[in-house]
């Protein structure tokens, strides 16, 4: 996700978007799919692609019906499979529950990828290594029955330590619990984006709702050929790209739309492992300090706007 000045700001605005959900009334003011068409004046050259999407099993259970929860993953399965996309989903252990274990099912039923996303969705700058390795391993424990390939963590808000030594005690923490980080390089702020979305649907007000979903398919849009730009004037050429998306609302309505532009623009749709192939993935992480950042901007050493 893009730079967070402020977790808490953060976890405010998150439960925000949840909120609306909480409501029975909700139910009445589902406005359905709004239709809504990419910015044709946005290009980019074409690339590989590879689709993560955090926040597993969905956005927000204990405030999100296991029914809609459920309805998401169904939907941005849907979408995912008309590009034949194998997708890798982080997941949350804390967020696993009873009610909401059919929805991450769902997801690994359709050939998608499980990984770790810590237990309570921490800073890890706000953790001790001990702190991380529990927070680690418990969530490694309750999704043993998912995880049978490839061995993938993601830190919550892309924050891999302050310090030299606290990405050090992280790296040797996953190594030793064989995981791989999986960072980005097309960060983005798809989750507030989805508050504004379910403000609208909560108000039954379709207008809007569709006028913040074109400008969050023109954000994604953007952030791309921002990205593949960096890279160019920074690394000298293009990577191979690994998208930041969140299991919301959203994108379960809008996801199809995204990836049909990604289509249009002649970009190829890679899995994860195959992304982290690109040698550009194992260059060392200039950056130190506590922003979330692409890892164009970790290579590179600065956030780049």
């Amino acid at each position: 996700m893009h730079i967070l000045k402020d977790v808490a700001s953060f976890l405010k605005r998150a439960a925000l978007a949840g909120v609306c959900l909480l409501m029975s009334s909700c139910a009445h003011h589902s406005i359905g799919r709004v239709p809504v068409a990419p910015d044709a004046s946005v290009s980019t050259t074409p690339s590989r692609i590879a689709i993560t999407i955090d926040d597993l099993p969905y956005v927000i259970p204990s405030k999100t019906r296991p029914n809609l929860g459920l309805r998401y993953v169904k939907s941005i399965n849907a979408a995912l499979q008309k590009h034949d996309i194998t997708a890798t989903g982080f997941a949350v252990g804390q967020q696993i529950n009873p009610k909401s274990i059919k929805a991450l099912q769902a997801f690994a039923n359709a050939g998608h990828t499980i990984g770790n996303h810590s237990w309570s969705h921490p800073d890890y700058g706000t953790l001790t290594p001990q702190e991380f390795l529990d927070e680690t391993r418990k969530t490694d424990e309750i999704l043993a029955p998912w995880i049978t390939g490839p061995r993938y963590y993601r830190f919550p808000f892309l924050r891999e330590g302050k310090t030299k030594q606290t990405q050090s005690a992280a790296t040797r923490i996953l190594t030793d619990l064989d995981y791989q980080n999986v960072p980005v390089s097309i960060d983005n702020d798809d989750w507030k984006f989805n508050a504004d979305y379910l403000a609208a649907i909560k108000r039954n007000d379709r207008d809007a709702a569709a006028v913040i979903a074109r400008d969050y398919i023109a954000h994604m849009q953007n952030r791309t050929a921002h990205f593949q730009s960096f890279a160019r004037t920074e690394l000298g050429g293009d990577v191979d790209h690994i998208l930041l998306l969140h299991m919301n609302r959203i994108n379960a309505d809008h996801l199809e739309t995204l990836l049909d532009w990604y289509a249009a623009q002649d970009w190829t749709f890679i899995t994860v492992g195959e992304a982290l192939s690109d040698p550009f993935y194992a260059r060392p992480n200039r950056y130190t300090g506590n922003l979330g950042l692409s890892q164009i901007e970790r290579v590179v050493g600065r956030k780049s706007d």
